[in-house]
């Protein structure tokens, strides 16, 4: 579907006269898509659904503008559209997934891809822009079919099928190399199915109504499964302010009216032991704690505040993630964060009782844990980061050295609300952070779909959305390298962007030396 969506783009933008009324009725028809789309965000906050919705629609609404200007180039539209199509794209998903409001890196046209094994396994070379390049150069190939001009046709069809030559070969070996996998640990994954809201607001009366039913799910599914080598809740399931030592010793000499800010983590260390086995929790972790006392009461502040993926060993030893990259308006407010007057004003009007307070860590920790045979490093990418593919690539590799061999994803989804389609895209886009790096990966997730995908990108188990479930997981760890871990990165995005800087540039100086002639595009 994706290939045949950007057809009909590609199809409008060559048969609307004219790049600004291109642009405007693209902008118009893909602004009412993203509405029905984006339509779990009414549910978070009223204010920044069609503002998202307006935004996004940008991209496709510049594809037409630019498509449209190639092909009225002299020069430009004898180009093979197998080159131009996918150039125009990744050159946008670049801006959007790498550089504006630090990167939204769903929806690329390429992303389904995932779904056709063999087709996807190059992404391991040059990440998840493989997709997009591929699917970018069938839709313009089929474009060139249907407005024919011989040589472009003729191009075209040189590029897919050299494409086709070097993929499908690749892809069939890619999987056939069974020598490359070993055992993994078991790993038990606890769905929990809280709403979203428990982020806002979890009052202690709910979590000491909420938890204690993911302590009995816990130990329930222990015991139903023989054991894991590794039990794993998903995001922000612990509340209080974290497994920090320091954190617990001040507040234990603030007295006991303090003693619930740090009862949760307490008795993940005690269900620890009891299982005799290492939780890897979601927790927030506030440090630097100061009393602070006035006319309303008594609190506690914190210079540093993360939001945490903490791995608790039974003997009460813990080693922690902070998150690296914050949700754009999930977590923090691109740009005007630097404005917080502007900021807290904006959201009391769009999304009232959210704060923006975390910090981002600037090191991404990877954890370890012994296994049988020795210890493997663990990269926990929380929530959102798993469909970035450079925090990913950093947790994996270090210096070319593979240093994770695992990746679990702790994330919370209860923001989609009831909306299944979109639990299931942040399951698609995660999946390529496996073949890119070799790795594969464990969702768990808080109303789901928890799941299991190996490192060619195919999901193995996966649970029911919005229950509480649970989900063993047996993975086999990859101990191939690959060369976007190692070399490339995302640098095939970059360049993809230098080469629509370069095609805007030419045909906008192009259209400007037409018109200094007389000669104008209509619409124009």
């Amino acid at each position: 579907m994706s290939i045949v969506s950007v057809l009909l783009l590609v199809m409008a933008a060559r048969g609307t006269p004219g790049k600004r009324r291109a642009f405007l009725a693209t902008w118009c028809a893909y602004f009412l898509t993203w509405l029905w789309i984006n339509h779990w965000i009414m549910d978070v906050t009223m204010a920044g659904w069609p503002v998202l919705s307006a935004y996004v629609a940008l991209y496709p609404a510049l594809a037409a503008w630019i498509l449209g200007g190639i092909e009225r180039d002299r020069v430009l539209s004898r180009w093979p559209s197998a080159v131009t199509v996918p150039t125009v794209f990744i050159g946008l998903e670049c801006i959007r997934g790498l550089v504006i409001f630090d990167g939204y890196p769903w929806y690329f046209i390429g992303h389904p891809l995932i779904e056709a094994s063999v087709l996807a396994q190059p992404a391991d070379i040059i990440g998840v822009w493989w997709g997009s390049l591929f699917v970018g150069a069938v839709a313009g190939l089929c474009a060139d079919v249907l407005r024919p001009v011989h040589s472009r046709r003729r191009a075209s069809s040189l590029v897919v099928g050299a494409l086709l030559l070097f993929t499908i070969p690749y892809g069939m070996w890619r999987l056939g190399q069974e020598e490359v996998f070993t055992p993994g640990p078991g790993i038990l994954a606890i769905q929990t199915n809280l709403p979203q809201d428990n982020k806002i607001g979890w009052s202690v009366e709910s979590q000491f109504e909420d938890v204690p039913s993911f302590i009995e799910l816990t130990l329930d599914a222990f015991e139903a499964t023989g054991g894991a080598d590794l039990v794993a809740w998903p995001e922000t399931m612990v509340p209080g302010l974290g497994f920090d030592h320091a954190t617990r010793e001040i507040l234990d000499a603030y007295g006991p009216g303090f003693a619930h800010l740090h009862h949760w983590p307490n008795r993940i260390h005690q269900v620890s032991t009891v299982i005799e086995r290492p939780l890897l929790v979601g927790s927030p972790t506030w440090l630097d704690l100061s009393q602070q006392v006035d006319e309303r009461g008594t609190w506690v502040e914190a210079r540093t505040r993360y939001n945490s993926a903490v791995l608790v060993e039974p003997d009460g030893e813990v080693q922690r993630y902070d998150k690296v990259v914050l949700t754009p308006f999930g977590e923090r407010m691109p740009y005007l964060e630097h404005w917080p007057w502007l900021e807290e004003r904006l959201l009391a009007i769009g999304a009232g009782g959210m704060e923006f307070n975390l910090d981002a860590s600037d090191q991404p920790q990877v954890l370890t844990m012994e296994v049988p045979g020795g210890v493997i490093g663990l990269g926990t990418p929380i929530c959102f980061e798993d469909t970035v593919p450079g925090v990913c690539r950093d947790l994996v590799y270090s210096d070319g050295t593979k240093q994770a061999m695992l990746l679990m994803n702790l994330s919370n989804d209860g923001w989609f609300g009831t909306d299944d389609a979109a639990r299931r895209t942040h399951l698609q886009v995660a999946r390529w952070r496996c073949i890119e790096n070799r790795v594969p990966m464990i969702r768990v997730v808080n109303t789901g779909e928890t799941s299991w995908t190996d490192s060619l990108g195919r999901i193995q188990a996966i649970t029911q959305p919005r229950v509480s479930s649970w989900l063993l997981c047996e993975p086999r760890l990859d101990g191939r390298r690959t060369m976007f871990g190692t070399i490339f990165g995302n640098m095939i995005a970059w360049l993809g962007l230098m080469l629509l800087c370069g095609l805007v540039t030419w045909w906008c100086l192009s259209g400007r030396s037409n018109r200094d002639e007389g000669v104008l595009d209509a619409g124009e």
